[in-house]
């Protein structure tokens, strides 16, 4: 299982060197295939440092919504509920005149909506749907 999880984590450094190496970070420069691979390589890394607040904050609610498509697809679909969850909690701050940018966020979260979140990341934490798995099940092995 370990060498799956290197195959999938060696897939994703190529497409992040190919994208900030060669394609100077243009995102609209990437297959779509190597946007999906990268979309996962973003979810994890940010939802196993600071949770859904920084995978959100970071990339926005376009990135947001494309990764939901590339769970998916990838069926995984525990994450996928868990991110739409988390989402939902953010989301009534979505006209609120406070939020400048999204790191403002945060900022207005009631303390109920912080643990809810904070349990949330957690259960992520537990790696529920194995998604370098899938990943490798879908764009490596082939």
């Amino acid at each position: 299982m370990n060498d799956i999880k290197e195959k999938f984590e060696n897939h994703c450094l190529e497409i992040i060197d190919k994208l900030y190496g060669k394609l100077e970070g243009d995102l609209n420069k990437l297959s779509e295939e190597e946007l999906e691979v990268f979309r996962i390589c973003r979810l994890e890394a940010d939802m196993y440092n600071g949770g859904f607040i920084q995978f959100f904050c970071n990339w926005g609610y376009e990135n947001f919504t494309e990764t939901q498509k590339v769970l998916a697809k990838i069926k995984a679909e525990k994450s996928l509920n868990l991110i739409t969850e988390c989402e939902k909690i953010i989301s009534r701050l979505e006209d609120d005149e406070r939020i400048k940018e999204l790191w403002d966020i945060p900022k207005y979260l009631t303390e109920v909506e912080d643990e809810l979140l904070d349990e949330l990341d957690k259960l992520y934490w537990t790696n529920l749907d194995d998604i370098q798995k899938l990943g490798y099940e879908i764009y490596v092995k082939k």
